[in-house]
């Protein structure tokens, strides 16, 4: 997509757009940065600024502009989920492969948090981003163009626990929440290959939470290789793709599977499971059991005092939020959001900018 397919009309309606939304700190200034906003709002200008206003806040909350820098993924991730960048389509996308099949979805999700499943793939998206950015000569962007990403999507070997794990359904409802909330048409292209039979039972599941117009950039195929060989080289030249896949790209040692820029997944070794329950020895304990709800009041004497929070749940998850207390009104400091923590305790704090009374409510 770029700017050169606008309409006058559609021309006007950006530059009215670029007014409403000037007192926000954008990542990006770019006019095509803007657009995309817009296409994925039908030019609806008042549901773009909402959609907008909504994710610089989501980026503002979790730090997106700093999480290439920052965020330290856990190495469980790095070597078993299987996710790399390889190429360019024929559009000079980033071309990004993921062997989600081959993936040991509850062994990672044993091993790491769900929010941390969760945050390595904004940091791919974002460091898809980043690339085509940084490098325009390379990827022959005009500074119109809006950047999207093409995906291969290698469902061989999934089977029923990546469909029944209940933490790998939720984190890949969570995963297109976001991407669709906050990175509307950076999408190009999905190819889904080596679909089971199984992947219609999983397919409807997520299907609900996928906006129609990103569902029309998904091609769904079985495990007849020579039709999907053909669809993805139709969109991506040889040299691009590795040769498991149709294209003539081997890693050094002239593996077809390039696995030095996507790895094979495989089952994670349990010496990276979590050891077990927290040690919860002097500390202020809280009980609550499923379906109730209980809270916890703070006195905040000075400003720039650090409250610190540590707990876990038995089993599933729970729903937990920090409020500060300002006369009858409950002002949020961490929005509520239902956290995982069965398998490793839920650590964070805040730095308080006024003293006063924080409700932590469970």
């Amino acid at each position: 997509m770029d700017l050169s397919q606008f309409n006058d009309k559609q021309l006007a309606i950006l530059k009215q757009f670029r007014e409403i939304v000037r007192d926000c700190q954008l990542p990006n200034s770019e006019d095509a940065y803007l657009a995309r906003w817009l296409i994925a709002r039908d030019f609806d200008l008042t549901k773009a600024e909402k959609m907008l206003r909504n994710s610089l806040e989501w980026r503002r909350r979790y730090k997106i502009d700093s999480l290439r820098e920052d965020f330290k993924p856990p190495d469980v991730l790095r070597k078993y989920f299987s996710a790399g960048f390889v190429g360019q389509d024929k559009l000079q996308s980033p071309l990004w492969i993921t062997r989600y099949g081959k993936s040991d979805m509850k062994g990672i999700l044993r091993s790491s948090k769900k929010k941390d499943f969760v945050m390595y793939v904004v940091y791919l998206v974002e460091t898809s981003i980043w690339r085509v950015m940084s490098d325009p000569q390379k990827y022959k962007r005009s500074p119109g163009a809006i950047v999207q990403t093409t995906i291969i999507f290698d469902l061989e070997d999934l089977s029923m626990q990546h469909i029944t794990n209940k933490q790998a359904v939720d984190a890949a409802i969570k995963i297109i929440q976001i991407y669709e909330a906050n990175y509307p048409e950076c999408l190009s292209r999905v190819f889904v290959i080596n679909a089971p039979k199984i992947f219609s039972i999983g397919y409807p599941i997520l299907k609900p939470f996928i906006h129609e117009r990103t569902r029309n950039k998904i091609k769904i195929f079985g495990h007849d290789s020579k039709q999907w060989k053909a669809a993805i080289l139709a969109e991506v030249n040889p040299e691009e793709l590795p040769v498991c896949y149709g294209g003539t790209m081997t890693d050094a040692d002239g593996n077809p599977n390039c696995i030095s820029t996507v790895n094979m997944g495989g089952e994670v070794p349990k010496s990276y499971y979590f050891s077990g329950k927290p040690d919860t020895s002097n500390k202020k304990s809280l009980t609550i059991t499923s379906g109730s709800k209980e809270h916890l009041e703070f006195k905040v004497d000075h400003q720039g005092d650090v409250l610190k929070w540590n707990f876990h749940c038995e089993d599933s998850d729970i729903c937990f939020a920090v409020y500060r207390k300002r006369d009858n009104e409950l002002i949020p400091i961490v929005p509520h959001e239902r956290i995982d923590c069965q398998m490793s305790a839920e650590e964070g704090e805040i730095n308080c900018d006024e003293s006063g009374v924080c409700k932590f409510n469970f």
